[in-house]
């Protein structure tokens, strides 16, 4: 019951002037706004397109500009090692030298120190002559030579 009136109030409207040319109205609207629809999504494409290639030579030219520093950073970084490199070896050579240096002075003083320890020692060792006879002469010469190869034992256990 209620859809064949539904069917007959249909059928008066759509026979009606004023539905028709509002359906004509609607129908024009909905054509022009898929018209515009399809210009717009062309500009928008385009627009898009254009705007992914902007964004595509800017990523580009960023790249380049991180990849030219990075190479500069590493030269540098290069460089920075190749001196410091430069300067221990150099440091290592003046160690050397100046390890050569004490060692040496080091039995400069201990020779010096001998020569006067010997002369003390001969200088008593004259005395006792003086009082004892050849004996003591004898014996003063051996302990010369015990300290002096005591001696330098030691400073070459303290080198190493």
């Amino acid at each position: 019951m209620a859809s064949a009136s539904f069917q007959k109030i249909l059928n008066n409207l759509s026979n009606n002037k004023n539905v028709q040319s509002l359906l004509q109205n609607f129908q024009s609207l909905s054509e022009e706004i898929k018209k515009r629809e399809a210009d717009l999504k062309g500009r928008f494409d385009a627009q898009k397109e254009e705007k992914l290639e902007l964004a595509w030579q800017k990523y580009q030219d960023i790249v380049k500009v991180l990849s030219a520093s990075e190479s500069k950073l590493e030269k540098e970084v290069n460089l920075t090692l190749a001196k410091i490199k430069k300067s221990a070896t150099a440091l290592e050579k003046n160690i050397v030298v100046a390890k050569k240096k004490a060692i040496a002075k080091k039995a400069q003083l201990e020779k010096t120190i001998f020569k006067k320890a010997a002369k003390k020692a001969t200088a008593k060792g004259t005395t006792k002559k003086t009082t004892a006879k050849s004996k003591p002469a004898v014996k003063a010469a051996p302990a010369k030579t015990t300290k002096k190869t005591v001696a330098r034992k030691a400073t070459k256990k303290a080198s190493k």
